[in-house]
């Protein structure tokens, strides 16, 4: 009975935190994360090498965007 107990805590403990991490906390983080990252590798990696490329390759007159399901 102490068994079943326990497991039947740690799931009503554990699916709430599961659903928070997994659709509350996880945008917001990848909001803040994906951004701050981009921003420090441009910062590492200069105007040349970093900026200026990844602007030419999204900025291209011309070019279609497809998505190429394999």
């Amino acid at each position: 009975m102490k068994s079943l107990c326990i497991r039947v805590l740690g799931y009503v403990l554990f699916l709430p935190f599961l659903f928070f991490y997994s659709y509350i906390l996880g945008p917001v983080l990848k909001v803040i994360l994906v951004p701050g990252g981009l921003a420090l590798l441009f910062l590492i990696l200069g105007w040349r090498d970093g900026v200026k490329p990844f602007l030419h390759l999204c900025l291209k007159p011309g070019q279609k965007k497809e998505s190429k399901s394999v």
